[in-house]
């Protein structure tokens, strides 16, 4: 069953002296009414990018004999977790993969279904003051790999990829289509003389590349470092298909619950839940699912975004612009 396979262990050795600056979880008690945790107190729930543990928590908490298992890529933010959540024993099992890979890693537990599932994408303020390069604020070399064991880095991205894919990456991150070609050319120019290796530079090359007068509500690059961190991480095709996978290991009556920060995001989420509460495309669906599967899979809960009441947004800025979407499986 396990084909080598071992849940994540935490290293109690390491972590060393200083303290992380943990990642406040977003829309807490919403998470926790839309996965229905109330009426699941002994339920499964499926953290499907755990991250340093904040909505694990809130779910363990919240519940009095429910399981939950965590799963994210980055091993580091896993450490933090195991120790967050060591106080609910063996109610917790922390999984170093992909939510790409959710119905191989809960088989291989012996895990086939579960009652909720949450999807909460994108880095933490954890992961930022990691020195990996996901903020132009910290000087570090470019990086950006949530999964460290993986081979491509930011820094391949830009110093590889053509101007057409660069224009590409930029425009889908929420950059206008000018300022992404004049980004894109920058990017170009530079790296012929000398490789982009730091957030330094790269900052440096698109403040240069978009100047303009007067102050700018943000970082003008913010949106290419956005850009870079989706496109290392491969992170609408991580949301598209871990969607896919939480359906696949909800049981009927089990809800998902996903958090956007992004347009691009919340659209993916929009659109597939939209395509599953009208019926089952064979398209959208795996394998083991027959053509004549036409039936509605999903009940949409939230026919328009949940937004963060205003008090939390002022109390916690990652709130901002978070958008949550939930739905429960009914087939």
């Amino acid at each position: 069953m396990n084909d080598g396979f071992e849940p994540f262990k935490h290293n109690s050795a390491g972590g060393g002296n200083q303290a992380p600056r943990l990642h406040k979880p977003v829309m807490v008690k919403e998470v926790i009414k839309y996965l229905n945790c109330a009426e699941k107190p002994d339920g499964v729930f499926v953290d499907m990018t755990v991250g340093t543990g904040g909505h694990a928590e809130a779910i363990l908490s919240a519940t009095s004999k429910a399981i939950l298992i965590g799963i994210d890529r980055d091993e580091a933010s896993l450490e933090v977790a195991s120790e967050r959540l060591a106080k609910f024993g063996d109610r917790v099992v922390l999984i170093h993969g992909d939510m790409r890979d959710t119905v191989r890693l809960l088989k291989w537990i012996g895990i086939d279904k579960v009652d909720g599932c949450l999807i909460d994408p994108g880095m933490s303020l954890w992961q930022v003051d990691q020195e990996r390069g996901f903020s132009f604020r910290i000087p570090a070399e470019l990086d950006m790999r949530y999964d460290t064991s993986q081979k491509l880095t930011a820094k391949d991205i830009v110093n590889k990829i053509p101007y057409e894919e660069l224009v590409k990456m930029l425009v889908m991150a929420g950059e206008r289509r000018k300022k992404a070609k004049d980004i894109a050319q920058a990017i170009i120019t530079a790296r012929s003389q000398n490789p982009i290796e730091t957030t330094e530079q790269l900052a440096a090359i698109v403040a240069e590349a978009v100047k303009s007068k007067g102050r700018q509500r943000i970082h003008p690059a913010t949106r290419t470092f956005m850009a870079l961190r989706i496109a290392v991480n491969e992170e609408t095709d991580a949301l598209e298909h871990g969607i896919r996978a939480a359906l696949d290991v909800l049981s009927v009556g089990g809800r998902i619950v996903v958090l956007t920060y992004q347009s691009i995001e919340d659209s993916i989420v929009k659109r597939l839940f939209k395509a599953y509460s009208y019926h089952t495309p064979t398209t959208l669906l795996s394998p083991h699912f027959g053509e004549e599967d036409t039936q509605p899979m999903l009940r949409i809960l939230t026919p328009k975004p949940v937004r963060p009441s205003p008090s939390e947004v002022r109390s916690n800025r990652c709130a901002r612009g978070c958008k949550l979407r939930a739905a429960e499986k009914v087939k």
